[in-house]
């Protein structure tokens, strides 16, 4: 069983995709080319035998000479997807066709039929059928094929599936547009309205969104087929207890746990339980500065965008026709792995000085001098960068280190930005938000979020002196609303929110960022922003209530006393800690599923018998899967709390993403993605 995690696995489905495309033109979509980033990337499919690699996208066909083409999907072949295939294929000469996708063909069946009854080899058969009328003759090939190329393998215990990103979990804002949604659709008006977010299950869920779980259930279920588990599922949260619910229930993975032979406890929780290490801008890992400082990669929502200028001969005005470098390793470069590795498990100033000694030692392999002193003690930023700089002048040696000296000016980039200091200052504005929260003397902090000498009335007047802006703020907001939780700050001053909130949007809608636009929408003005505002103050609400019916987990904050100052217990890590090492039955927020008829005789004989139900650390493998991203911070504290205590449980770390501050304000501070419009 050790020997098995998610990266043997993506890789064995990896291996065989590769076996699909020699000679054929390769049609990639976004999410699987992320996925095909950190696997290889395009040196694998070259390797493999593919004569081309395109984007999946009606602007792109074959040539005359194209007979074969291979299409690697990540979502159903159903609406656009579908359309695109389409143009593609009628576009081109193509007489061979393969599609990789996915999604399970049960996927595929839901996403075109609902719930009804229908065997997925009768749309497998439709989509074939379709592709040869495409083609232009019935007696083309066509095949297809479902290998769930979605899998990240960052570390052994850490991966991510980033096609779900847009996944998050649902707030109680969201209840009255699912209840009407729901009850439009279903066209029941004696259907009874849904009240609370405990009250949500599948099926109320938009379409798109019961798609989106049940893909996610598939490709988790095929995970565990890979390595040969059968699980029994614990969840915490809402939507975790939905996507748990529905996987103990595919039919696919009822039959899987008839024959597998290794034992898996696997843990589904829900971001929003905690949103203070995702909001924060702490700088205890790298990779966290990387992720607020540093572009995403263009089409990624896991990899940085590099400045590769230092390393190459070009004049500042051109630089933008330089390829971005990355963080992704490349190739079998354990050095790479190592550095990425320790992004997200070391603090930064380890991960600094493991980074300087592994381009000091290659640059002594290549005879370059290296411009600083080998003491790490003494190692700065800008010495990192001129032994960087060293391989400007050696092409061979440059390409021997590519994947090390991308991640190395990566680091240097991001220390360097000017915005650096700036992320200090609002590190240091919550931590005393935090000793705010622990000083029953102090008034609330929603009076005082963001100013190290003011309140905030003051702070949004004077924002443009002190160099705070509005994002920043809502950053803040989140911070403080997660991490107070219930009566964080009361109804006046939520109002006095809305207030001097619309009024800012106002003030400053010609220099609106990104972020705010797609809160606010196209048109800004008094009516717009009013509503962005009153939104905004509706959804930090619902996240001061989200733990309002946990008993273990109710609270993350300790307030400070005479002796101690107030402190912040990440959820995340704690419940790892629990799940661990906790007493048997101690953890009551954790909700078990059962995972069959066997499961349920049990559950009736305890009411005779003295039965305790299953504990995660009762099997040798533990993954833990966070709805919605993790943070690097949490990763970090996760791996140290394992390894404190030394529990013969591997605990396997995933999710969709890396969270970070600005992900985090847009995911959390507007509507769900599969609602807006509702």
């Amino acid at each position: 069983m050790e020997a098995v995690s998610a990266g043997h696995v993506s890789e064995a489905w990896w291996t065989e995709a590769c076996k699909k495309v020699k000679n054929a033109l390769v049609f990639v979509d976004g999410p699987t080319a992320e996925s095909l980033h950190w696997s290889g990337g395009l040196g694998r499919l070259a390797d493999a035998g593919a004569k081309n690699v395109k984007e999946f996208s009606s602007f792109e066909k074959g040539s005359e000479r194209d007979v074969k083409a291979a299409f690697l999907l990540s979502s159903p072949v159903r609406g656009t997807t579908a359309t695109i295939l389409k143009d593609v294929i009628q576009a081109s000469s193509f007489q061979y066709c393969i599609i990789i996708t996915s999604a399970h063909p049960s996927v595929h069946t839901y996403a075109r039929y609902g719930g009804r009854d229908v065997d997925d080899a009768v749309l497998t058969t439709e989509l074939e059928q379709s592709v040869l009328t495409w083609m232009g003759n019935m007696n083309y090939t066509v095949e297809v094929f479902y290998l769930p190329l979605v899998i990240v393998p960052y570390s052994e215990d850490l991966f991510f599936m980033p096609v779900f990103a847009s996944l998050y979990p649902l707030l109680s804002p969201d209840v009255p547009r699912i209840s009407k949604h729901h009850q439009a659709v279903t066209r029941g008006d004696k259907i009874k309205p849904l009240t609370g977010l405990g009250e949500v299950e599948f099926h109320h869920l938009p379409h798109e969104m019961r798609v989106s779980v049940r893909q996610l259930v598939a490709s988790i279920h095929s995970l565990l087929q890979g390595m040969n588990a059968r699980e029994e599922i614990f969840t915490i949260g809402q939507t975790a207890h939905i996507i748990g619910t529905e996987l103990d229930v595919f039919s696919p993975a009822r039959q899987r746990r008839k024959v597998a032979t290794n034992k898996v406890s696997l843990v589904v929780v829900d971001r929003t339980l905690d949103l203070v290490s995702a909001a924060d801008h702490s700088g205890d890992t790298l990779m966290a500065r990387l992720l607020a400082l540093l572009p995403r990669l263009p089409g990624h929502c896991l990899d940085s965008a590099i400045n590769m200028a230092p390393l190459c001969d070009v004049h500042p005005s051109c630089e933008w026709t330089l390829v971005p470098g990355c963080l992704a390793p490349q190739g079998k470069e354990q050095r790479a792995a190592e550095v990425l590795r320790s992004l997200v498990t070391a603090p930064a100033k380890e991960t600094l000085s493991l980074i300087n000694k592994h381009v000091v030692e290659a640059a002594s392999r290549k005879d370059l001098p290296p411009s600083s002193p080998k003491k790490e003690g003494k190692m700065m930023v800008d010495n990192l960068k001129r032994n960087i700089q060293q391989f400007a002048s050696d092409i061979d040696a440059f390409t021997d280190n590519a994947a090390l000296l991308q991640q190395g000016l990566g680091a240097v980039e991001a220390l360097m930005d000017p915005r650096h200091t700036h992320q200090d200052q609002l590190l240091s504005l919550e931590k005393r938000l935090l000793q705010a929260l622990g000083d029953p003397e102090e008034t609330s902090p929603f009076t005082q979020v963001a100013s190290p000498f003011s309140q905030v009335f003051q702070l949004l007047r004077t924002r443009k002196s002190h160099g705070v802006t509005l994002d920043d703020l809502l950053s803040l907001m989140v911070y403080v609303a997660s991490l107070g939780g219930y009566g964080v700050f009361s109804q006046r001053e939520e109002y006095a929110l809305i207030n001097l909130l619309s009024h800012a949007i106002v003030e400053d809608k010609e220099e609106l960022s990104d972020l705010l636009l797609e809160l606010v929408g196209d048109e800004v003005d008094e009516v717009s922003a009013l509503k962005t505002a009153q939104s905004i103050a509706s959804q930090l609400h619902a996240l001061t209530t989200v733990r309002e019916h946990l008993k273990n987990y109710r609270s993350v904050h300790s307030p400070g006393d005479g002796v101690e100052p107030a402190s912040y217990h990440s959820l995340l890590p704690r419940l790892v800690q629990d799940c661990l090492a906790a007493p048997q039955g101690e953890i009551t927020d954790l909700e078990y599923k059962s995972a069959g008829f066997k499961d349920l005789i049990k559950t009736g004989f305890s009411l005779f018998v003295n039965v305790s139900k299953p504990s995660p650390r009762d099997a040798p493998v533990m993954l833990v899967w966070v709805v919605g991203g993790v943070s690097p911070g949490e990763v970090k504290e996760v791996r140290r709390t394992v390894k404190a205590l030394n529990s013969p449980c591997r605990v396997i770390l995933a999710s969709s993403h890396l969270s970070y501050p600005r992900d985090t304000v847009q995911k959390a501070l507007q509507p769900n993605f599969f609602l807006r419009g509702f």
